[in-house]
């Protein structure tokens, strides 16, 4: 009797023990998301965040500011396996052409939804109808149609899909052929600087956001890409599930006035931030404001790597030391 007793406290005492390295680990993941976006994992819709705040980074504010900005986002595609990369041609090729060629999904929802504020950013450029969008991430979505249905005279849509970008200029060649696509890479566009008004990120922010070990860095690339194509004085509107452009948009290496507004949605949350480019963001691109960001995003990425490993290795001789006690991690 007193050697079962003494198993069973055993097994109690394991249990807690494994409650509280639950305990511990969770506090250390959430210490660790103040200091970067995270590591593009499975996360909740509001797991990891902020901002580059490197002394040695050109700033749009001290590295406290961007510290105080910090807020809690992440991977808007939850349950996400890390074999997708969200960044890769072939994945999207691939799902496109399950999909059919004449399947449509608009991500967040349809052009209603967002309609307002994009009239609202060509109210405030001044253009109306005629000012220039490019639709970032276009994919197969109806936005880019709905808008030249609208009015809009002047809609580029660019997506890293061949097939997407193809599907698309089959469906508009008789009924919208003012609309432009264009196979690209949203980190490395085949604009001029300045060429457009009004850049749409309708969750393309979001899924680039999903890349494990290089989330910081691809925000960095996304962010500073649109700053060169859009013109001074442009808008860029971030539609977003996860708020990540409440961390993205205040980056060292950009010039952005930037306002957000979330849209009440049942069980979820949608972010709209739109954000003006202000004089002097070329120059401080131009004089090494993202090689800077980006040398500190990838040194974040690695900690958040080395980190993940560092927990995931621990985790695992855990569970190899008393695996009935720490189903819970699982």
């Amino acid at each position: 009797m007193a050697g079962a007793q003494r198993r069973r406290d055993r097994r109690l005492c394991l249990a807690a023990l494994g409650l509280l390295i639950v305990f511990v680990v969770s506090c250390w993941r959430s210490l660790g998301r103040a200091f970067s976006f995270g590591d593009g994992s499975k996360t909740s819709a509001r797991g990891a965040t902020a901002t580059l705040a490197r002394r040695d980074v050109v700033a749009t504010a001290s590295g406290a500011a961007l510290a105080r900005r910090a807020r809690n986002f992440g991977c808007a595609l939850t349950a996400v396996s890390e074999n997708f990369n969200y960044g890769e041609a072939d994945y999207w090729d691939q799902r496109y052409e399950e999909d059919g060629r004449e399947s449509s999904y608009d991500w967040l929802g349809d052009y209603e939804k967002f309609r307002p504020h994009i009239e609202a950013a060509a109210a405030r450029i001044g253009g109306g109808r005629a000012v220039s969008v490019l639709d970032l991430g276009c994919g197969n979505a109806r936005l880019a149609e709905d808008m030249h249905d609208d009015g809009y005279t002047n809609v580029t849509g660019v997506d890293i899909s061949e097939v997407a970008i193809s599907m698309m200029r089959e469906r508009n060649a008789e009924t919208r052929p003012g609309i432009k696509w264009v196979v690209g890479n949203a980190f490395e566009l085949d604009f001029p600087d300045s060429s457009f008004d009004i850049v749409i990120d309708k969750s393309t922010m979001d899924a680039l956001s999903c890349e494990a070990g290089k989330t910081n860095q691809n925000m960095v690339k996304l962010t500073g890409e649109v700053s060169r194509v859009l013109r001074t004085g442009g808008a860029y509107l971030v539609f977003s599930a996860t708020n990540m452009g409440e961390a993205s948009l205040h980056l060292p290496h950009l010039m952005f006035d930037v306002k957000h507004e979330d849209i009440p949605m049942p069980f979820s949350q949608l972010t709209v931030s739109t954000a003006v480019k202000q004089p002097g963001a070329d120059a401080r691109l131009l004089f090494g404001g993202k090689e800077k960001a980006l040398e500190a995003a990838e040194h974040f990425d690695r900690q958040l790597a080395e980190g993940r490993r560092q927990r995931e290795e621990a985790e695992k001789r855990l569970k190899e030391t008393a695996p009935a006690s720490f189903d819970v991690l699982d």
